[in-house]
């Protein structure tokens, strides 16, 4: 992971659901009112997705704001992203690290498979993502994962946990309660009526819980 990198808060995660010009407005809005952390799943589209996926680094960069991207290793080399996420356990993180660079944040989906937290921290991953917390919007494969889950893993591993999947204003705190440094949402920002003021409300959940993440 890159030197003196602090992981945890509002982590975003853009996907194609929302026609590009809006997608690129809501995210631009949303990295404003405060994400912390910036994700971008590829489509179908390699062409498309290439060219989201740069536009979306570039706002990143803008922001002072990590971007990584889900599973597509060329993808993350072109553009030169500062990380990668997996949902799969194919690729350990030594192995990215020496095609991306050892700087890379590399991250994984967690789901109810408590083993692969264990793999994820003795392989040298920075963060692992719970999913699914609460049924979400968007589509997903995700099983349900109880908070009682994740409270118990909280003590068995020193990476930073995220928790994902159906997340919102109302019930974040529910999930910050259960120890995690930090959350991660898709249509909650990204179909917000005001991306920026949404944004800023989850982090100023987030402060109340972890004070010590700006």
């Amino acid at each position: 992971m890159r030197t003196n990198q602090k992981l945890g808060g509002l982590y975003l995660v853009v996907s194609s659901i929302l026609p590009d010009a809006k997608l690129f407005l809501a995210t631009s809005e949303a990295l404003a009112g405060g994400v912390d952390m910036l994700q971008f799943v590829p489509g179908q589209g390699t062409l498309d997705g290439m060219a989201i996926a740069k536009r979306l680094a570039t706002l990143a960069k803008k922001n002072s704001t990590p971007f990584l991207i889900n599973g597509d290793l060329k993808t993350a080399k072109v553009i030169e992203a500062d990380g990668i996420h997996f949902d799969t356990y194919e690729k350990a993180p030594d192995e990215v690290r020496r095609m991306l660079g050892k700087e890379q944040i590399i991250g994984y989906t967690i789901s109810n498979d408590t083993e692969r937290i264990l793999w994820a921290d003795q392989a040298g991953a920075d963060y692992v993502s719970f999913c699914s917390v609460f049924s979400p919007r968007t589509a997903t494969q995700c099983p349900i994962v109880s908070l009682e889950t994740i409270r118990a893993m909280k003590s068995k591993t020193s990476l930073t946990i995220f928790a994902a999947g159906g997340i919102s204003l109302e019930n974040a705190h529910v999930v910050l309660e259960a120890g995690v440094d930090g959350i991660a949402v898709t249509s909650a920002l990204l179909k917000a009526k005001d991306p920026r003021q949404t944004a800023a409300a989850f982090k100023e959940i987030i402060r109340s819980y972890r004070p010590n993440f700006s």
